[in-house]
C-alpha cells in the first residue's frame, strides 16, 4: 500500500441544509471501488497485464476486508474477453464481507454473441441500471452500454440503432465518437433524472457510479450524450460525485458541485494495482487511493 499527499479540492456549499458542517473524523458511511480489472488468460499487451489481474484482485479483497464497507463497486470491464473468463475472476469476489455491486464496461461484452445475453448473470446482476439508498446518501449505477455497438448480437436492431447514432457523432467530429464508448438511452435517462428528483426531493446527497467519463466534456473516452448528463446532474447540487473507469490513466475534474472521479485501471502494469476506499463525511467525501490509485479529498 502506498499512501499520498491528499490533494485538497474545496467547493461552495451549495445545499443550504448542509451549510455550516463542520468536518467530522468519523465518516458516515464508507465504501470499496475497484475499476477495470479487465482479466483474461492471454499474454500482456503494452501496459495491461490482464492474468494479473487475479492475484490483483485477491489482495485487494482481503484489504478491503479489513475496512467497515456498505459495499464495494467495480467499475465496468470485469473482463477483457471471452464469457469464460468470468469463470476465473468473478469467484475472488465470494470472499468480500461487504455486498458486491458492479456496473457494466464494453469488454464485458466481448465475448461472442450467444454469450451477450448471459453478461449480466455472470456478474449476478438482476438489472444493468439500479439505484440504492443508505442513510442519507442515495447511490446510482448507470449502464453506460445501454446504446453501444457490442452490448448487442452483431445483426441485432440495437446494433444497427447504435451505428447510426456513433455515425451522426462522427459527423460531427465529436472526440467521443469512439467505437468503444457507449450512451445511455433515452428511458434510462428518464429514470436518472427521476432518480435526481427524488434524491433531492429527500435531502439526500448522491454518488453515480458508471463505466464511462462524462467531464472534462472533451476526453476521447466520454459516453457519447455525456453533455446531456453532465448538465442534468448540475441542475442538482446534491449530486456530490461522478465515479468511473475506462480511462485507465485516471482523471479528477469538478464541475459546479460536482466531483467527477476517474479511477485508474487495476489491470494496467504487473505489479502495481489500483483501487480505493471512500469516506463520506458531512461535509466531504475521501478517497484512500491504495498503490497507483491517488488519494483525494473533495469538500462540498
Amino acid at each position: 500500500m502506498e499512501r499520498r499527499t491528499f490533494l485538497k479540492i474545496t467547493l461552495p456549499v451549495a445545499l443550504t441544509g448542509y451549510a455550516g458542517a463542520a468536518e467530522s473524523d468519523l465518516p458516515m458511511l464508507s465504501f470499496g471501488v475497484i475499476a477495470d480489472p479487465q482479466y483474461a488468460d492471454v499474454k500482456p499487451a503494452g501496459s495491461r497485464h490482464y492474468r494479473e489481474s487475479l492475484g490483483k484482485l485477491k489482495a485487494a479483497v482481503t484489504e478491503l476486508n479489513k475496512h467497515d464497507l456498505k459495499f464495494v463497486v467495480t467499475l465496468g470491464d470485469v473482463i477483457d474477453r471471452k464469457i469464460e473468463s468470468f469463470n476465473d475472476i468473478v469467484p475472488l469476489y465470494k470472499p468480500l464481507k461487504a455486498p458486491k455491486k458492479f456496473v457494466l464496461g464494453n469488454h464485458d461484452f466481448e465475448v461472442a454473441d450467444k454469450d451477450k445475453g448471459k453478461v449480466l448473470g455472470c456478474l449476478g446482476m438482476k438489472k444493468s441500471y439500479y439505484a440504492e439508498s443508505v442513510g442519507d446518501w442515495h447511490f446510482i449505477y448507470l449502464d453506460g452500454t445501454d446504446v453501444s455497438t457490442y452490448r448487442y448480437p452483431k445483426d441485432s436492431a440495437e446494433t444497427a440503432a447504435a451505428k447510426k447514432q456513433r455515425e451522426k457523432l462522427v459527423k460531427e467530429k465529436r472526440n467521443n465518437a469512439r467505437p468503444w464508448n457507449g450512451a445511455l438511452g433515452a428511458d434510462q435517462m428518464q429514470w436518472f433524472s427521476t432518480e435526481l428528483d427524488k434524491a433531492k426531493a429527500a435531502n439526500k446527497r448522491v454518488i453515480v457510479f458508471n463505466h464511462y467519463p462524462v467531464f472534462p466534456l472533451n476526453d476521447s473516452h466520454n459516453l457519447w450524450n455525456n453533455t446531456e448528463v453532465v448538465e442534468l446532474i448540475a441542475k442538482h447540487p446534491n449530486v456530490i460525485a461522478y465515479m468511473n473507469g475506462h480511462n485507465h490513466r485516471g482523471n479528477y475534474a469538478a464541475n459546479k458541485n460536482c466531483h467527477y472521479v476517474n479511477f485508474k485501471g487495476m489491470v494496467e502494469t504487473k505489479d502495481k494495482s489500483a483501487y480505493g476506499v471512500v469516506r463520506c463525511y458531512t461535509d466531504r467525501i475521501e478517497v484512500d487511493g491504495y498503490e497507483t490509485e491517488p488519494d483525494r479529498t473533495c469538500k462540498f
